[in-house]
This record gives C-alpha cells, sequence and structure tokens, in this order.
C-alpha cells in the first residue's frame, strides 16, 4: 500500500485524528454505549437476583441445539454443493451458482413467508403428494416446531457453506490434486487424506457463522417457533423487553447470549484468517481428467434438488400473490385481487421502507468513506497505527452483535420516547450496515495505485483532495457496492422496528409479518413480491456478488471476513 509523499506527516496526522471523530462516535453512541447498557443490569448483579437459573436453563439449551443442529443441517446441504460447484464450468453449474445467492438476498421474513407457503401443512409441497397420491392429507406437519426451525435455518444458510467452503475447494484442489493424482492417488484418497485436512478451517469457519446465523435469529423463531417450550434468547429478550418492560431479565439474557455469539464469532475470525493462508500462490493450476458418470449424475441430482429447495419457496411466494381461493377444498384461480388492495397499506409502507434504505445507506457510506479514507492516508507511525486498528475493530465490530441486543441497549439508555424514533432505526440500520460498506469501500482505496497518488502528492493536492479528487472516482464501483448492499439490508430489516417500538410507522417487513400472523398470506405474498424486486433492484445497483460482501440473516448481513 502506497503512501503518499509528504515533508513532514505528522501534522497531516494530528488533522485526519479530527476526521475520525465521526466513525468512532457514531459507532461509540449507537452500538457500544447502548449495547453496554444492554448488560449493564446483568454485570451490576441486579438482574441475577431476580432471575432463577431453571427459566432461563431451558432457553439456552434449546436455543444451542438448535442453532448446532441447524449447522449440522447446513453443512450437510452445503457441503456436496462446494465440492460441486467450484470448477463453476457449464451451464448447470453457472446457473446453480447464481440460484445460491437468492437466500442472501430474502429478508428473514420472506424467508419464513416462503417456507410456510412451500412446506407448511397446506402448502406446496403437500398438495402436489396429496394430488399424487390421493390422500386427505399431506405428509408433511412440520410447522411450529424444532424441525421447522432447522430446516428454515439450513436453507437460508446452507448457500454460506457452498460460498465459503467452495472458495477453499477452489484453491484446495488445484493447489494439491493434481501432485496427489501424479503420484497415483485416486480421487477418493486425495479427497480423504490431503484435501479434507486443508479444508477444515473453511468448514469450521462456515460452520461457525451459520451458527452464529442460527443462534441470533428472531424473525424466523418469532414465526415458525413452537411455543414457550420452543423459544430462543432473542425472542426471550423482547418479550422481556418489549412485552414485559423488564429491562434487567432481558439484560442477563442479552449477556448470556452475547458471550456464546462473541465466542463463536472469534473462532469464525480465526479458522477465516486460516484458511485463506492456504495455498495462496499455487491454486490456479488446471484440474486435468473428466468426470465420472456416477459422479456425474450425483452431481446433476443434487443440483436439481437445490434448484427447487431454493426457488420453491420463490415461486411459492409468486404464485400465491396471484391465486385466490373461495375455500380450502376450492382449486385456486389467477386473480389480481392481492394486488389491486396493494395501495391501502402496502405502497405507504414500501415508501416508508426506501425511505429508510436510502438514509440508513447513505449514512453507513459516510461512515465507511471517513474510516476508510483515514485508514489508508493516516500515514506511519505508532498513533497512525493505532488509530487504524480502532478505525478498524470499530467498523466491524457490529457483526458480532444481535439486532435484539442493540435495540434493548437503545430502550435502556435512551428511554422509550427518544429510542421510538425514525432517526433511531436510521442510525441503527447505518451502523449494522458499516462492516460491509467499510469492507467495501477499503478494498476499493486499497486498490488505487500507488503511483497515482503520488503525481497527485507531487502536484500539491494533500491527502483529503486526494481522497475526494482521485481515490473516491477510482472507487466509484466499490462506493456503489456498498450503498446498494447496505440499502438492500436496511430494507428488508425486521428487528430494530420492533424492539424500538416504531410499529406505528409500518415498514413492509413489518406489515408481511403481520399479515402472516394473522393468515393473510395473499397480502402478505403481494408485498412480498414488492420487497423482493426492491431488494433485487438494490443489489443490481450494488454490481457485485454476493461473495465479496454477504448478507446477513437476521441480524444486518450475513458474511464479512476481516
Amino acid at each position: 500500500m502506497g503512501v503518499p509523499y509528504d515533508p513532514d506527516p505528522r501534522p497531516v496526522n494530528r488533522k485526519l485524528w479530527v476526521f475520525a471523530l465521526l466513525p468512532l462516535g457514531a459507532v461509540l453512541g449507537v452500538f457500544i454505549l447502548p449495547y453496554g447498557a444492554s448488560l449493564s443490569g446483568a454485570l451490576g448483579g441486579a438482574g441475577w437476583g431476580r432471575i432463577s437459573a431453571s427459566s432461563i436453563l431451558p432457553t439456552a439449551v434449546f436455543t444451542l441445539k438448535q442453532a448446532l443442529a441447524s449447522t449440522l443441517a447446513a453443512l450437510v446441504l452445503g457441503l456436496p454443493g462446494a465440492w460441486f460447484l467450484e470448477k463453476r464450468e457449464g451451464p448447470v453449474s453457472r446457473v446453480l451458482w447464481v440460484v445460491c445467492a437468492v437466500p442472501f438476498a430474502l429478508p428473514s421474513i420472506l424467508v419464513v413467508l416462503g417456507f410456510v407457503l412451500f412446506f407448511g401443512n397446506a402448502g406446496w409441497l403437500n398438495r402436489l403428494a396429496m394430488a399424487l397420491t390421493g390422500a386427505k392429507e399431506g405428509p408433511l406437519h412440520i410447522l411450529y416446531t424444532q424441525e421447522a426451525l432447522v430446516l428454515a435455518h439450513g436453507f437460508y444458510n446452507f448457500p454460506l457453506v457452498i460460498r465459503l467452503v467452495g472458495d477453499g475447494v477452489h484453491r484446495v484442489r488445484r493447489a494439491y490434486a493434481p501432485a496427489a493424482a501424479s503420484l497415483g492417488a485416486s480421487p477418493m484418497r486425495t479427497a480423504l487424506t490431503v484435501l479434507f485436512p486443508l479444508l477444515m478451517p473453511s468448514i469450521m469457519a462456515a460452520s461457525l457463522m451459520v451458527f452464529l446465523y442460527s443462534f441470533t435469529s428472531f424473525a424466523v423463531v418469532l414465526v415458525l417457533g413452537g411455543g414457550p417450550r420452543a423459544t430462543t434468547l432473542a425472542v426471550e429478550i423482547y418479550r422481556y423487553a418489549r412485552l414485559s418492560l423488564d429491562f434487567e431479565k432481558a439484560g442477563v439474557l442479552a449477556l448470556l447470549e452475547t458471550a456464546i455469539a462473541g465466542a463463536a464469532f472469534g473462532g469464525y475470525v480465526f479458522f477465516a484468517r486460516k484458511a485463506r493462508s492456504v495455498c495462496p500462490d499455487i491454486a490456479d493450476r488446471p484440474l486435468e481428467g473428466r468426470e465420472r458418470a456416477p459422479f456425474a449424475v450425483v452431481r446433476i441430482l443434487y443440483c436439481l434438488g437445490v434448484l427447487g429447495l431454493v426457488l420453491g419457496p420463490v415461486l411459492a411466494i409468486l404464485g400465491e400473490s396471484v391465486l385466490v381461493r373461495t375455500s380450502f377444498a376450492a382449486a385456486p384461480r389467477l386473480d389480481l385481487k392481492w394486488w389491486y388492495a396493494l395501495g391501502d397499506r402496502s405502497l405507504p409502507a414500501l415508501g416508508r421502507s426506501l425511505v429508510l434504505a436510502f438514509c440508513s445507506a447513505s449514512f453507513a457510506c459516510v461512515l465507511a468513506l471517513f474510516a476508510a479514507g483515514l485508514e489508508k492516508y493516516a500515514g506511519g507511525g505508532s498513533g497512525a497505527s493505532f488509530l487504524g486498528t480502532a478505525l478498524q475493530a470499530g467498523c466491524t465490530a457490529p457483526l458480532a452483535s444481535s439486532g435484539i441486543v442493540l435495540g434493548l441497549g437503545w430502550l435502556s439508555l435512551y428511554g422509550r420516547e427518544q429510542a421510538r424514533s425514525i432517526a433511531a432505526v436510521v442510525v441503527i440500520h447505518g451502523v449494522s450496515g458499516l462492516p460491509f460498506a467499510y469492507h467495501a469501500l477499503a478494498q476499493g482505496l486499497r486498490s488505487v495505485p500507488a503511483n497515482t497518488l503520488h503525481a497527485a502528492a507531487v502536484s500539491g493536492v494533500g491527502p483529503i483532495g486526494q481522497m475526494l479528487t482521485v481515490a473516491l472516482p477510482l472507487s466509484a464501483r466499490r462506493l456503489r457496492s456498498a450503498w446498494g448492499f447496505a440499502a438492500a439490508l436496511s430494507l428488508g430489516e425486521l428487528n430494530a422496528v420492533m424492539m424500538v417500538g416504531l410499529e406505528d410507522w409500518e415498514t413492509l417487513p413489518l406489515l408481511i409479518y403481520r399479515a402472516v400472523g394473522a393468515y393473510r398470506y395473499g397480502t402478505a405474498c403481494a408485498a412480498g413480491v414488492l420487497l423482493i424486486l426492491c431488494c433485487g433492484c438494490f443489489f443490481w445497483v450494488s454490481g457485485e456478488s454476493s461473495r465479496d460482501s454477504v448478507k446477513s440473516q437476521d441480524n444486518h448481513g450475513k458474511t464479512y471476513v476481516p
């Protein structure tokens, strides 16, 4: 990374410290202080005396069990795809690679809606089974059970396994498989004795990230949970804070959730860095030999199964938005009834969601631009090194957070009246999207040629002028990517609006959640199609594949590798 020439860099560094106050202050006021406030009751001991281990233990055990089972389900679904699709060659693999990005673009509330419509008791799979067998009842009865949570989380997260582990497979196979084949090792022996051990860091990183998202999941559990015996820590925090107004008990649960989530995120960071260090320089060797027929058949069957699993819920949402049934047993007929009714609530809710997405994405990009620019231009010296470390830590810290715990912190620190504001939701969404915006912009600024910056410095342009007139225009694609991705995340976010109590300012995800809870699936599907189209537009604006910055489900988005 080149540093522009300056005859006396120390005054520049002192000036740049002033600009660091904006991103660091925002993270401090929006994330660190509220997060600390949410845990203060538990850390002070006030909450422990009012909550018994017998009331915490079942919830904590169930949360861990469903997160571990969800991780296993995602691995079972995703690991074969990571192996099959790492070549990304051929029309089937290319199409499936794109399809696997669909769950990343779906907000969690749409995952729930699609799951209910496709796998539910009266869902498309059960109707297909009844039509084929003539039975009066479908074979699937999994809604509102632990199995439903595990399947929903597995569906939501298995593409993450494909992408994280698939990158490792791509490097390892091309680095070591040709050498093992030249020594006479069979493909199976090479996979078991050479490739699999080298892939363990990638597999562990993917497993810990899936565990983290399943452990802190809120909207999926809130809709598909099986009652008091099948509730998680996130749902209990919401219940104590928003319904019972018992912030001390909520703080105890928040401390427990934060401790486990922090440990999982720390493990993810360790294994992700270790995975990137595996054969970085010799991973471009071509693979030789043709694919064996049995392997090709299994690959095709897997691809067809994944296509059905991913596209089935999405097509169910699209189909139900234009189908009307006069009774449960009646045949559906095409009708735009649900679309005609959109203007009553859905269009105003969509307008609010778009305003929220625009403001929060712009806020996230401003913070990320300051942080990434300062990291690049701070110059040498221990102070600048400390500044860069502080900026990176502050901008990536929200990744390890839970949206529910953050909302609890806002209620605890700023009070119900101040927290119940549009501005509060904007800054919460903005800071939640900051890690992804910072990651994209930092990569863009690092890619700016050093000689270009040196030429600007020789012409008398200072660091700030270089960033605004040289580095930023050259990184415009990354800026667009950061803004579009942050906007898409904010558009589908439900946790902050519900937790701070802004129910009277109804957004589109909140409308869908209420419609699903009232079994008004037609209205929910029509609004869901609008949400899918808008999220798709924002991802198109970003112009980046989700391999560069992966979402988030439920909290604020999905994966970032520090």
